[in-house]
C-alpha cells in the first residue's frame, strides 16, 4: 500500500453512508491506510448524510445502495440534480450488473462490491479519489442453486406459498423454508419477490 499511500494527499476527508454500525467500523480500519491525516465521518440514513455534507466537504463519499430513509441512488441523483461536485462511489453488497451499471449512469464514479478485501477497496477508492471512473464490475457467478432450490425457486416464481410448494415438490414445509433462507442468504435479499428477481438476475429463472 506504500505506493497507493504517496499517491493520495496525507490530508483526506471521506464520507461512509451505511445502516450498519459494524460494517461501518470495519470500512473505517480497511481504509485507515490511505493517508497519515485521513479523516472518516459516519452517516447511517440519507438525512444524516445530508446534515454532514452541510457541515463540510468531503473528498469522498461511499454510499450504500439500501438506506432506511432513502435509496441510495434516489440519494445520489438528488446531489447531482442539486449540482454537487463531490465523488460518489457505490458500496453495496449487491452482485447484480444491472445495480453497478444504474449507480454509474446515475452518476457514481465507481462501483465497489462488500465482499472486496481490503487491499482491493483501497486501490478502488484510491483509483476514484485520484480521478478515474472504475468500470462496472462483472457480474459474480455466485454458487448455482441446487435442484432442490432450482425446483423451489419455479414455484416461487408462479406465486406458491410454502406449503403449496412443499407438497408440490414433496418436502416437509420446514425444508422448504431452510431451502428459502439458504437462497436467501445467497442472493443477499430479504422477500420473496425480490428472490425471484435476484435469481432471474442471475440466470437462474
Amino acid at each position: 500500500m506504500t505506493a497507493l499511500c504517496t499517491a493520495l494527499p496525507e490530508q483526506l476527508c471521506l464520507l461512509l453512508v451505511d445502516d450498519h454500525r459494524i460494517f461501518l467500523d470495519g470500512l473505517s480500519l480497511a481504509l485507515g491506510p490511505l493517508s497519515p491525516g485521513l479523516q472518516i465521518h459516519t452517516a447511517q440514513t440519507a438525512a444524516e448524510a445530508e446534515t454532514c455534507l452541510e457541515q463540510r466537504d468531503f473528498d469522498l463519499i461511499l454510499l450504500d445502495l439500501r438506506l432506511p430513509d432513502l435509496p441510495g441512488l434516489e440519494l445520489l441523483q438528488r446531489w447531482q440534480q442539486a449540482g454537487r461536485m463531490t465523488p460518489v462511489a457505490i458500496l453495496s453488497a449487491s452482485d447484480s450488473a444491472q445495480d453497478a451499471e444504474a449507480a454509474l449512469a446515475a452518476g457514481a464514479l465507481g462501483f465497489i462490491r462488500k465482499s472486496a478485501d481490503g487491499e482491493d477497496l483501497r486501490l478502488a477508492v484510491t483509483r476514484v479519489l485520484l480521478g478515474e471512473t472504475l468500470p462496472a464490475p462483472l457480474q459474480a457467478p455466485g454458487s448455482a442453486p441446487t435442484p432442490r432450490q432450482r425446483d423451489i425457486l419455479l414455484l416461487l416464481a408462479e406465486g406458491l406459498p410454502n406449503k403449496a410448494i412443499s407438497r408440490k415438490i414433496g418436502l416437509s414445509e420446514d425444508t422448504v423454508k431452510t431451502h428459502l433462507r439458504a437462497l436467501f442468504q445467497e442472493l443477499d435479499v430479504h422477500t420473496r419477490t425480490a428472490c425471484v428477481s435476484a435469481a432471474r438476475q442471475r440466470g437462474w429463472l
